[in-house]
């Protein structure tokens, strides 16, 4: 019996080993799309080939996916698998994200976004199972550009010479987020110092459904004040440009 009863006390003695998975626990994700036009007018044009549309790439394209806390504060750089990016990961689905999930600088490589997006958004994110690898983040971050028509709700308002209000806007996108409260950053042009509307940040909960913004980048102040469309006098599609105050930005 006393070799029994020492057998069970070593066994006893080692620790229990809990599987965790990866990433860090998060309140919601705020999903970014981008709109490149005036992306590029925002950026320095007078350098040669600083900022340049690929053919094929869609009126607004992907910035990326970022889980977020109710508090206005994010992670970033969690522990992932793998922990840095690998592009071999994602083969499968790379030529999609070539268009949709653009680089619009090319003195840097298309994956180095996608590098960017992953290492400080995708790893968290790995908390939730919908996000689990590295393929799984990438294609779920497809599927809700798929499923959200930013570019059609926006084609409702311009581009147009007629002056029109944030509100606009707001109510352009109202049958795309059911209502919800979203966000917009604006980029100041460097050469005209107008303010162009960067991007559009949609909040989802984990589930991926739309559901309010928190707020804590701006109110609805902000809303009243006068913006515009603008038709560009340059070749190629027009760039809106809004003059508003910039909202605080988000990673």
């Amino acid at each position: 019996m006393k070799p029994l009863i020492l057998l069970l006390i070593i066994f006893s003695s080692f620790p229990t080993i809990i599987h965790c998975r990866n990433g860090v626990p998060f309140d919601y994700l705020m999903f970014t799309t981008i709109y490149p036009t005036a992306v590029c007018r925002a950026d320095d044009d007078s350098v040669p080939e600083s900022c340049e549309i690929p053919d094929g790439t869609p009126k607004w394209s992907i910035h990326g996916l970022w889980p977020n806390y109710e508090n206005g504060s994010y992670p970033q750089n969690c522990h992932g698998t793998p922990k840095h990016f690998e592009e071999d990961l994602i083969k499968s689905i790379e030529e999609r994200l070539v268009t949709v999930w653009p680089n619009l600088y090319p003195k840097k490589t298309i994956q180095s976004f996608w590098k960017h997006e992953y290492d400080k958004h995708g790893t968290c994110a790995q908390s939730e199972k919908l996000f689990e690898s590295e393929l799984a983040y990438f294609t779920e971050v497809m599927k809700v550009f798929d499923s959200i028509d930013v570019a059609g709700g926006m084609s409702s308002v311009g581009p147009s010479e007629k002056p029109i209000g944030a509100k606009d806007i707001q109510n352009a996108l109202a049958g795309v987020t059911g209502g919800k409260k979203f966000e917009f950053n604006c980029l100041r042009d460097k050469k005209t110092k107008q303010f162009l509307l960067g991007d559009i940040r949609l909040c989802l909960n984990k589930d991926l459904t739309l559901r309010d913004c928190p707020g804590h980048h701006h109110d609805d102040s902000h809303l009243n004040r006068v913006s515009r469309f603008e038709r560009s006098t340059r070749k190629g599609p027009p760039l809106p440009s809004f003059q508003v105050s910039v909202f605080s930005g988000l990673p």
